[in-house]
């Protein structure tokens, strides 16, 4: 598919600050009206949340060992309520803030092999918050019928690991047995009502398939997914699909941006967009979807540019909105875009060599604000967004911005007594100390599992920024360093909120 962390003896603050006035919890539930307290979660001791969160401190590394599925870089991070998570080609594997742990494998038929995987997502399933993930896979054939490909897809209970509800496109119709999708491009998805939209490749090993790129669309609540031939999905919301026609290339202007009923299939709207050579979808809003393009434009018998544009697209109306972007002597490399689905998206692109960075207002679409290299200023790598803060790296330390403005919040000094020292788990004293949680021994987080839960002994290098967020804490992978076992592939560094 298709990042300052110190030792365990030193109380860290990766990340803290906001303007907006001192949101700042403790672990134990405070008197003062006026200040936020620690809240429940559904099983364990009581965590503090925060929202957004923007301190952390580490509680637990964890070694994925070598699943013999070539994960390699194929690895996710995520983070939904309290929960930690691997994504693997072979499934979920997960270990909550209160030491509980499940796995969710991606099939349980081993007949059944997956090509891709999704990044966890989380969604709401019936006013609950649920880690959404799909899969595009093949299903060996038997006897003389051929495989066939599917996407699956999974709406689970990040604090049991129950599965909720599942989706299955069966792609026979749509490509022909012996074809499946290879890759999928960025997911879309509806975080109010779980809906999902992802736009994949083709694998056509006898080249028999007649699409290059199609997209599945996926409810929760109905339990049914259904394709979409020839779109590559951008939005997703209340059964709207929002995404791109078109094969793009050097000279094509065939590329459009298409609405459609996803249950259907109905085109509803058609916006061409002949100028872009290359459109591209980007990330998901709540409201909006987001697209990034290119396109050629020949000066002289020898000299050329390329325009550059963002595209937000109102998924209830189909309205576009263009941001320009400057001219450049090259189509760049590709743009990014993270969205908090709430009212935030924050977009990077390099241009000639350039990098830049800008913020959309979600409700309408329209920028908010812009800075690029040229700037004063770093351009952040992005790595997450969570309710109107932005997390990134910038010259390797990690950094926060106000989303709606741009301008960097403030990192306060680090409060004593909010890191562990002893590994202990992050429950305040309340869960079984290193002794008694589970250990390297424990088997039952993943098949490849090594390491134990409240143990940062695997920590190594520089902190990173989170890849992923929740109220409760964050997640981030890292290489493994020369204390890692044999065989890790990536340690998942767990991190609890404390501001």
């Amino acid at each position: 598919m298709l990042r300052p962390l110190i030792m365990a003896t030193v109380a860290a603050t990766l990340l803290a600050g906001c303007s907006g006035g001192d949101d700042k919890a403790t672990d134990q539930p405070s008197a003062d009206s006026g200040s936020p307290s620690a809240s429940s979660t559904p099983t364990g001791p009581q965590l503090a949340t925060f929202d957004p969160p923007k301190a952390f401190a580490p509680v637990s590394a964890l070694a994925q060992g070598n699943t013999g599925l070539s994960n390699g870089s194929s690895i996710e991070a995520g983070m939904v309520g309290e929960a930690s998570l691997y994504a693997l080609r072979s499934g979920l594997t997960a270990r909550t803030l209160s030491a509980n742990s499940w796995e969710v494998p991606a099939s349980d038929v081993p007949t059944t092999t997956t090509n891709d995987f999704t990044a966890p997502m989380a969604v709401q399933l019936n006013g609950k918050e649920v880690v959404a993930t799909a899969y595009t896979q093949i299903v060996q054939g038997s006897g003389t019928q051929k495989a066939h490909g599917q996407v699956t897809f999974q709406w689970i209970d990040p604090t049991a690991g129950d599965v909720l509800a599942t989706a299955v496109a069966d792609l026979t119709t749509l490509l022909g047995p012996g074809n499946s999708g290879a890759d999928f491009y960025p997911p879309a998805y509806d975080a109010a009502t779980g809906q999902i939209a992802v736009g994949l490749t083709v694998s056509s090993p006898d080249r028999s398939a007649k699409l290059r790129q199609f997209s599945v669309f996926a409810d929760p609540v109905t339990k049914k997914a259904v394709t979409i031939p020839s779109v590559r999905a951008g939005g997703v919301q209340n059964g709207v699909v929002v995404g791109l026609k078109g094969v793009g290339g050097e000279g094509v202007k065939d590329n459009a941006i298409v609405q459609v009923d996803a249950v259907s299939g109905t085109v509803k709207k058609t916006v061409p967009v002949p100028t872009m050579n290359y459109l591209n979808p980007q990330g998901s809003g709540g409201k909006h979807a987001y697209f990034g393009g290119t396109g050629y434009v020949q000066d002289t018998k020898y000299e050329h540019h390329y325009v550059n544009a963002f595209y937000a697209v109102d998924i209830a109306t189909g309205e576009v909105v263009e941001t320009k972007l400057p001219n450049s002597p090259d189509q760049g490399d590709g743009a990014a875009c993270f969205s908090d689905h709430v009212s935030s998206v924050v977009c990077s692109r390099t241009l000639g060599g350039q990098e830049g960075i800008v913020g959309f207002d979600d409700t309408t679409g329209k920028l908010l604000w812009k800075y690029d290299a040229s700037a004063n200023r770093i351009v952040p790598d992005v790595t997450a967004i969570y309710n109107g803060l932005v997390y990134g790296l910038a010259d390797d330390q990690a950094i926060l911005l106000d989303a709606k403005t741009g301008q960097d919040v403030p990192t306060p000094a680090p409060s004593p007594g909010e890191t562990p020292t002893d590994g202990s788990t992050p429950s305040d004293g309340s869960s079984p100390s290193d002794s008694t949680s589970p250990s390297s021994t424990d088997s039952s987080y993943s098949s490849g599992n090594i390491g134990g839960w409240g143990d940062t002994s695997l920590l190594s290098g520089e902190p990173k920024s989170p890849a992923m967020v929740s109220k409760y804490g964050s997640v981030y992978l890292q290489d493994p360093g020369s204390k890692a076992p044999r065989n890790t592939e990536k340690i998942l560094v767990v991190q609890k909120a404390v501001g």
